[in-house]
């Protein structure tokens, strides 16, 4: 039997066994690590999880908005639940008390960075500007910073993992997207956290204006978690004694 070709589909043929080739001599395809969330093919891969029996960490990135940090304060104060706050600099400067309740409350804080863009997609000068920025105003502000960075929109390649990294901070993404930033109903977003969490998950939350029912869920979240074994703790906390997984298992 014969078999023809167009010479449209030995172009697309001849594209794919060059891009898959250069996948496989950069060590991405045969087993090494996995795509990033956005912009180019990272050698260097940020956290997604760590190594531990029995831990997860809840964390919340914040970047705009006061109306649902307290109503997330207070589920996680109700709960004895200790987390990891990652704000934007301009908010932190921005809302001062509301840093300090987080702090008062026992939380972490890391970085989110300063202006909310890909940061991929900018230089490195402009790169080490957002991080340093940002880490500049939360030191105002808190007097600490945890060592972690999750980049806008989880945006990163390896000049922001590099950059980060001179700089002190370890870029950090997620394991489980509880998906609230999409307002999907309370219900969903327990069923979602639950059925994708493993032992050493960091799992992205927001305290955001955005998330507007993150509030509802988080009892769900929080008992359910427990009902499976996992003790809840910061990112720090995580990481202590554990092994960094740069694996994406999203």
């Amino acid at each position: 039997m014969k078999i023809f070709y167009t010479k449209r589909s030995l172009l697309i043929i001849l594209a794919f066994l060059a891009v898959f080739s250069l996948g496989y001599l950069s060590g991405k395809w045969s087993g090494g690590g996995a795509l990033p969330t956005m912009g180019l093919i990272a050698k260097e891969m940020p956290i997604f999880s760590v190594k531990k029996s029995n831990e997860v960490c809840l964390t919340f990135d914040i970047s705009w908005g006061e109306k649902t940090l307290p109503l997330v304060l207070k589920v996680l104060q109700d709960n004895q639940v200790p987390a990891t706050f990652f704000l934007s600099g301009p908010w932190a400067v921005r809302h001062p008390a509301e840093v300090k309740t987080i702090v008062d409350g026992g939380h972490e804080i890391a970085s989110h960075g300063d202006r909310h863009i890909n940061l991929s997609q900018y230089p490195k000068e402009t790169v080490k500007e957002n991080i340093s920025k940002a880490y500049e105003d939360l030191l105002s502000v808190t007097g600490r910073v945890a060592p972690f960075f999750r980049p806008p929109n989880g945006d990163y390649d390896d000049v922001v993992i590099d950059t980060a990294r001179e700089l002190g901070f370890e870029t950090v993404i997620w394991a489980v997207d509880s998906l609230d930033w999409k307002n999907p109903g309370p219900d969903y977003m327990i069923h979602r956290v639950l059925t994708r969490a493993f032992p050493g998950a960091i799992i992205l939350c927001h305290a955001s204006d955005s998330s507007k029912e993150i509030h509802l869920a988080l009892p769900g979240i929080i008992q359910g978690l427990r009902r499976k074994g996992y003790k809840l703790v910061t990112l720090s906390k995580l990481t202590e004694g554990g092994t960094i997984q740069r694996i994406d298992p999203r």
